[in-house]
């Protein structure tokens, strides 16, 4: 048994039986929600971790060379053309390094940005038929200037969150039990607009257009 099924049964009006009402009573959203996130963050440290490891492995093989390649050096002068290009060689390899520190490290931010912005996300439910994708890149957008530890704060998130799902009622799904909320269609009319398609009669890249031309995205 999953919350969808339950779910699917509330939405369409059908009987629950006694395990599924008790199963409902008993689904903690946040609980779950915490699970999943703390899978993703498990599995996101361990290939960090892999990474890591690779990394010290090379930075080792790099300080065995650069031995090797002194003790050569100081050996004899017949050496020294060759060795100055092994020299070069661990200078390309040093600068490859820093390189996947770089990356691994931009990496690492992504992913805790990341997993905070799903935690946002899971507090919304948005109307059927739209490409998560694009109200994440809104959201996304309305949140760059927080800081990665702020996305954790209330007191900094709720009101810009509470200002995007005011502007962007078209997308949330009305938990209320009054339906969905708002419609662009309804504001545009409201506004003296005619002809424009509801974001549920749109094609998915006519409503991309659309929150694009809303600058929304």
């Amino acid at each position: 048994m999953d919350i969808k099924t339950v779910l699917s049964k509330v939405t369409k009006a059908e009987a629950l039986t006694d395990d599924e009402k008790a199963f409902a009573a008993s689904f903690d959203l946040q609980q779950e929600i915490n699970k999943a996130a703390a899978g993703a963050r498990k599995g996101a440290e361990g290939k960090l971790k892999e990474k890591e490891q690779a990394l010290a492995t090379l930075q080792a093989d790099i300080e065995t060379l650069r031995a090797e390649a002194e003790e050569k050096a100081n050996a004899g002068k017949p050496e020294i053309e060759r060795m100055a290009k092994e020299i070069e060689k661990l200078k390309k390899a040093v600068a490859d390094k820093d390189a996947g520190m770089a990356a691994l490290s931009a990496e690492k931010k992504n992913l805790i940005r990341g997993g905070k912005l799903n935690r946002v996300m899971a507090g919304l439910k948005f109307v059927d038929g739209i490409d998560p994708d694009l109200p994440r890149m809104a959201l996304e957008k309305a949140l760059a200037a927080v800081e990665d530890a702020d996305l954790d704060n209330d007191v900094t998130v709720k009101p810009i969150l509470d200002g995007w799902v005011e502007k962007n009622k078209a997308l949330i799904l009305d938990q209320s039990g009054g339906g969905s909320g708002t419609q662009a269609g309804d504001r545009r009319q409201a506004s003296g607009g005619t002809g424009q398609k509801t974001p549920d009669k749109m094609t998915a890249k006519e409503r991309e257009n659309d929150l694009k031309a809303q600058n929304i995205i």
